[in-house]
């Protein structure tokens, strides 16, 4: 071992299983408030049918209107918490202490603080844009449910009784929403390979990436002020999908060193530095710092990645 070089712990974490349940929770009362359409008395007029869906969808407004404020808090919390510890860690590895040191925010300089708000505000836009999606879709089905109630369309254009619409209305709703409305409506985001993400798995699936990016970002931008690019991607137990190619890769963190791939070439290739990856990178001072055993394995990596790239 290079006695330049020494091991530094990794031990960041993309850890949100807060964040995930704040959305659990409100999924369960936007279920609860659509059912109130079942619920509905037995001689129910077209009025309060439709005075029922504004009221069911002002609800459902209200429900996702708390969610985006507690999921935003959280989730700014969260980024801000792993830029920190990603400054936090490349000055441990760049100095080579085995404790990371404690950093305020307001500790952070003007670079690091850009790049922060850049990332948080990513992180803002990728969750409303979610909540918006899936309000529209909700909206959407419980038009849907009302109209074809109110038209006789539900059930085969014949009104029947009046004393019978609540009956036909929950027949419909556990027919149309319960069934399959519900699996439409929870689909916030259509990514373009045609993915269909539920609101819950794609906000987790964001905030979880970018803490992950904030993390990497912040190690690039303070191994950038103080001097250095390069950097060592880290190795997990079990990996099993294309990073494994990656792991105790050399790389460029900004793009400044010739002969070495980019972290942002890697990310943009999706094998590496994915969505929920939990890769992440040990600056080092430069190639003399390396130990040979690492430069070796870096060769036989590139060696595979040049085959497999042409």
């Amino acid at each position: 071992m290079n006695e330049l070089y020494k091991e530094v712990p990794e031990t960041y974490e993309a850890d949100n299983d807060e964040f995930d349940a704040l959305y659990v929770v409100a999924w369960a009362l936007i279920i609860k408030a659509i059912m109130r359409l079942v619920r509905l008395p037995p001689t129910a007029s077209t009025g309060q049918l439709l005075q029922m869906e504004r009221q069911v969808n002002s609800e459902v407004k209200a429900i996702i209107t708390q969610l985006n404020k507690d999921a935003l808090k959280m989730a700014t919390s969260k980024v801000t918490e792993a830029y920190i510890e990603g400054v936090a860690y490349s000055r441990a590895a760049m100095s080579q202490e085995n404790k990371l040191v404690h950093i305020r925010k307001n500790q952070l300089n003007d670079s690091h603080t850009q790049r922060l708000n850049k990332m948080i505000d990513q992180t803002q836009d990728d969750l409303l844009k979610a909540t918006h999606n899936t309000n529209e879709n909700l909206k959407k089905v419980v038009r849907q449910v009302v109209s074809k109630e109110i038209s006789g369309a539900g059930f085969g254009k014949k009104i029947g009784k009046v004393s019978n619409m609540s009956k036909r209305v929950e027949d419909q709703l556990r027919k149309q929403f319960i069934e399959a409305g519900i699996k439409d409506a929870d689909v916030a985001i259509i990514d373009r390979a045609k993915r269909r993400w539920k609101l819950r798995t794609y906000s987790a699936m964001a905030v979880r990436t970018k803490m992950n990016m904030a993390y990497i970002d912040a190690i690039r931008e303070e191994a950038m002020q103080d001097g250095h690019d390069l950097a060592i991607i880290s190795t997990k137990p079990d990996t099993y999908d294309q990073c494994k190619h990656y792991e105790g890769m050399i790389i460029s963190l900004n793009g400044l060193t010739a002969g070495y791939l980019s972290y942002e070439e890697i990310r943009k290739s999706k094998e590496c530095f994915h969505p929920n990856c939990g890769h992440f990178v040990r600056p080092v001072g430069g190639l003399s710092m390396i130990p040979k055993n690492i430069q070796d394995n870096h060769a036989k990596l590139m060696r595979h990645y040049t085959q497999n790239h042409k």
